[in-house]
């Protein structure tokens, strides 16, 4: 985990604005495509995946368009947690007996 520190809010600002920029430069089209009832995995960096379901489609906000709300499993939260997921991360979809099956192993 890398931990960056800021001068100033309008800095810290525009980092964030510059990596939501990247992350939806290199989302691919069938990212872009995930919705609503769509099950997902995502790799992490501790060595363990996430499982996750989309909630909610795409935001209406253009900055926010490759965001969705899910509900979220993985080793680290076996009783799943709810929150925003950039499409960029997710690593591939998987069918709903698939999902229902990882998420039961935890």
């Amino acid at each position: 985990m890398n931990i960056t520190f800021y001068d100033s809010t309008e800095e810290m600002l525009d980092d964030l604005n510059q990596a939501m920029q990247t992350a939806d430069e290199n989302t691919q089209e069938w990212q872009k495509a995930i919705k609503k009832g769509d099950c997902f995995w995502q790799d992490t960096e501790y060595g363990f995946q996430i499982y996750g379901k989309v909630l909610k489609n795409a935001y209406r906000e253009k900055h926010l368009k490759n965001y969705r709300f899910c509900k979220c499993y993985s080793e680290a939260y076996p009783e799943g947690e709810m929150g925003d997921v950039h499409t960029s991360v997710i690593g591939g979809l998987l069918t709903r007996a698939e999902f229902e099956e990882k998420i039961k192993a935890l």
